[in-house]
Formats: C-alpha cells, structure tokens, sequence
C-alpha cells in the first residue's frame, strides 16, 4: 500500500468516527420562560469536520468516480452539520419558535388550531395554515412526553 493510500483510508477512518458524534440525541433546557431544544454544538462541528476529511480523501485520489463520490458525501455531511448547528425549537410564553437551516416559523399559542402528536413527530398547525413539525426522533420518551404537556399547556392556557 502506497502512502498516498494509506493517508486516504486514514483520513476516511477519522471521517467515519467523527461522524459518529454528529449523531445523537438533541439537548433540552429548562427556563423560566419555557422549554428550549437544540443539537448540541458538537454535533454540527463533528459533521463538519467529517465532511472536511471526506473531501481531502476524495481530492487525493486519482479515481474520478471515487472522487465524485467523495464530495457526493463532503456536500451530505456539510448539510448535516450546519442543519445541526441551525436547528432550534423554543416553546416559551408567546408561542412555539422552529428555526432550521432553511428560515425560522413562529405560531403564537393563541394562534394553534390543531396538535397532532405522530410516530416520530409532533405537529402544530395555526389557524392561518402554517405548520411546524417539530421532529422526535432521538428524544428521549420522557423528554417527548414532558413537550407534548408543555405544548398542551400553553394551548390551553391561551384559549381561556
């Protein structure tokens, strides 16, 4: 094995284990104005990292097709990494807040028409058609359980 191959399959090992850590479960805080959920930022930085040692293992290889696919999967772990770092959900006094990579959705409470807790989802619907889907994949069932009773509450606290 030449050394040019073994730096590529050393830099395609260290991508596979930091993309590990892009993985997990998100991070809910508690505050007196209500619930907050994000990545935590480690998640996003591992993706990232991971995509940046993808590249460089693509880019040093002679293979066109190894290199297309290499930056196939550079550009899906950058996207990963900065919908880590961007995603948001705030359910506080005023309404519930989903900020992802692609714009933020607010819906005031008041607002809320219908609460469909899902499989792996929860979704909210306001009266003027917008929607967020707030995904529960990877919550903990207690985190999730403690969301849907915050959610309900502050429903049934602004329809009074």
């Amino acid at each position: 094995m030449s050394a040019r191959s073994a730096a590529r399959l050393a830099l395609v090992a260290f991508a596979a284990g930091t993309a590990v850590f892009a993985f997990g479960s998100p991070r809910f805080t508690w505050q007196n104005e209500g619930l907050s959920i994000d990545r935590p930022p480690r998640q996003g930085a591992a993706a990232l990292v991971s995509s940046a040692a993808v590249a460089a293992a693509a880019l040093s290889g002679r293979s066109r097709a190894l290199a297309a696919a290499g930056l196939a999967a550079t550009a899906g772990l950058a996207a990963l990494g900065a919908s880590r770092l961007a995603w948001r959900v705030d359910a506080v006094q005023d309404g519930l807040r989903e900020r992802t990579i692609t714009g933020s959705t607010r819906i005031a409470w008041s607002d809320v028409e219908r609460v469909e807790p899902r499989q792996q989802a929860i979704r909210l619907r306001a009266r003027d058609g917008r929607e967020i889907v707030v995904s529960a994949r990877g919550f903990a069932p207690e985190d999730r359980i403690r969301l849907e009773r915050t959610i309900a509450r502050r429903v049934r606290e602004a329809a009074r």
